[in-house]
């Protein structure tokens, strides 16, 4: 019996924290690289872009104070 069980553990995969931690990372990656082909696929601006090209600091939009 107690080989029987030897076997029968050697045979299971061991699912530790850090398989777990690998498998959640290498889905974020996926899952970023699918966005990143998608929006670059469309032409689309993220939030972020149209947001940055709103509010991007540029000579007409700079406040200067000089001493008078």
């Amino acid at each position: 019996m107690s080989k029987d069980n030897k076997k029968d553990q050697a045979k299971k995969p061991t699912v530790t924290q850090f398989d777990k931690f690998l498998d959640d990372q290498l889905l974020r990656e996926k899952q970023k690289i699918e966005r990143m082909k998608e929006v670059a696929g469309h032409g689309k601006q993220t939030p972020q872009q149209k947001y940055n090209k709103l509010y991007r600091e540029r000579p007409q939009n700079r406040i200067v104070w000089r001493k008078k």
